[in-house]
């Protein structure tokens, strides 16, 4: 039995064709702001857990982040065990505002779900109680009960109440077999402790399901229109957006540079990038939407960094990543400098405030360039002496030392970006992509094992690149095995570098893409659109049709 075929027997379903939950607006919570009000004075839909203590929830008027109203907590008295003395150590509480109408203890009034779908949430508070944590527990059934109650891990959601109001934002990944599940923003703890009593009010509450337009993600790698004029610019980015949308493709991956980016707003840039005047990109996220399409900027962030397209290099000439024999590279930089690291960060949270129709970061090969030892910088040098007290650059043996905090820096800026995402944007995808197997790269910075596993990427994209489709099926069996609950995207090319100009048989496209469905990926992209031929855009519609959305 072949691959194909043994992937085919092993995996129940395919993933990726059932219809999604509801659009990307659809907020999960009843009665976000607690406006409406049930007979017994809680907000409608709302629940409350009672543990310890003595609490009680309402629909108040005395405080608001909007509209008349905002849901309230209120912590009454401690929980003293009988016979204990009345002492600070004895005294705790334990009690929950919920955002469904449930008790925190069975399924009943939990919020149906999907399981293995990502949910982000958001929400406005305010109080002086102490100790307030996010916790999300499911059931795998409507009828489950405490027994079954299944606890989930979120990212993000720090809680610090205070007399102002503040904005509240996570994400979780719902667990196999659970179907069901609420968020509860929860005060625990004893009072020798330093938790106390008081309020929280909480309004303009949402959860909201993360998935892809028909609940499979079909993407292409692209660029940005050929043509620098507008008018003609526009006519190509119709073209390139009514070909992606009848082979049944839902998402572009769209490549995106600094020197565009910078271009937006520094005139005297938009020379050399004139179609940063007439927001290129801008363009084409707006034909995107209006053909039910998901953008998703692909982005590099430390490698293709040549002055003529990146302004990098060109204004920090000193970020140049530098290899063993002390040759600077000429398109590569350096993130083992923190200044690197913050300068990516702070440009990319400024693109997402600029483009609200954003669906996703996806990250390019993020690490060093192959082909050479990296980094041996000045920087890195003095790093390592200070650090380890090695000399990089004379002691052989410390090559270890110089991969692995490659790697670490990878990660640094995996967990700091996923953050800037989570309170920025909780709803985004975040992706990368790189090898496949079994992570080859790590000693680049390109630890993708480590992103997926510690929860910083939403889905990896393996650049399963080959014409045989037992050795593509294989390498994402043994990716999707490194990846924990990160998801899994194949990527897939058309052509790619050790074989162009020649391309993919179509028949091979099709193939691929049956495979990655096989294997239970969350769906696949293709590269290149500049390496499409009409055969290709054919076999792609064939195999997706079916499962796109007229």
């Amino acid at each position: 039995m072949n691959a194909f075929v043994l992937v085919r027997v092993l995996v129940v379903g395919l993933f990726g064709i059932a219809a999604p939950m509801g659009s990307a607006a659809e907020n999960l919570v009843a009665n976000p702001s607690a406006e409406d009000v049930a007979v017994n004075g809680r907000p409608e839909g709302w629940g409350l857990y009672a543990g310890a203590g003595q609490m009680k929830l309402t629909s108040t008027l005395d405080e608001r982040y909007s509209g008349q109203r905002a849901a309230c907590l209120e912590l009454i008295d401690w929980y003293t065990p009988k016979d204990a003395p009345d002492a600070a150590a004895q005294r705790s509480v334990s009690g929950a505002l919920i955002l469904a109408p449930s008790n925190g203890y069975n399924a009943q009034g939990a919020i149906e779900c999907i399981p293995a779908t990502r949910y982000a949430f958001s929400f406005w508070y305010k109080g002086d109680v102490s100790s307030v944590a996010i916790n999300v527990t499911g059931w795998p059934s409507p009828d489950a009960d405490h027994p079954q109650r299944v606890q989930h891990t979120v990212s993000g959601g720090s809680l610090r109440p205070s007399s102002q109001w503040q904005r509240c934002t996570g994400a979780f990944r719902i667990q196999e077999g659970v179907t069901r599940m609420v968020l509860m923003i929860q005060v625990t703890g004893k009072q020798s402790d330093g938790c106390t009593l008081g309020k929280l009010y909480v309004d303009d509450a949402q959860i909201i399901p993360k998935h892809f337009p028909d609940g499979e993600l079909r993407a292409v790698w692209c660029g940005l229109p050929k043509a620098k004029e507008r008018e003609a610019g526009l006519r190509e980015i119709g073209e390139t957006v009514r070909r992606v949308k009848q082979a049944g493709l839902n998402t572009l991956f769209i490549w995106t540079e600094t020197l565009y980016l910078a271009a937006l707003d520094q005139v005297e840039l938009q020379q050399a990038e004139p179609r940063a005047a007439w927001d290129a990109l801008g363009e084409m996220m707006r034909a995107a939407r209006q053909h039910g399409l998901q953008v998703h900027a692909w982005y590099s962030p430390w490698i293709y960094k040549s002055p003529s397209r990146a302004v990098e290099l060109k204004e920090h000439p000193d970020w140049a990543a530098v290899n063993a024999q002390g040759v600077a590279d000429n398109d590569g930089i350096c993130f083992v400098r923190p200044e690197v690291r913050q300068f990516q960060l702070d440009l990319l949270g400024r693109f997402l405030d600029r483009y609200p129709d954003l669906a996703g970061l996806h990250i390019e090969e993020p690490g060093f360039n192959w082909g050479a030892d990296y980094c041996y910088c000045d920087h890195c040098q003095q790093l390592c002496r200070h650090w380890f007290g090695v000399d990089i650059r004379r002691d052989a043996a410390a090559k270890p030392v110089v991969h692995n905090l490659a790697a670490f820096m990878g990660s640094d800026f995996f967990a700091r970006l996923r953050q800037l995402m989570i309170d920025k944007r909780p709803e985004l995808w975040l992706s990368a992509n790189g090898s496949g197997g079994d992570n080859p790269d790590w000693y680049i910075g390109r630890d993708w094992t480590t992103w997926a596993q510690r929860g910083y990427l939403d889905f990896y994209v393996p650049q399963v690149y080959t014409k045989d489709v037992d050795a593509f099926t294989q390498r994402g069996l043994k990716t999707k095995a490194r990846l924990g609950a990160c998801d899994l995207a194949t990527g897939l090319a058309v052509s790619w570098s050790s074989i162009y100009p020649e391309r993919q048989a179509a028949d091979a496209i099709k193939a691929e893409i049956g495979a990655a469905r096989l294997l239970g990926a969350k769906g696949f992209v293709l590269f290149h659109l500049d390496h499409f031929y009409d055969e290709h855009w054919q076999a792609v519609q064939e195999a997706t049709e079916g499962t796109a959305r007229p």
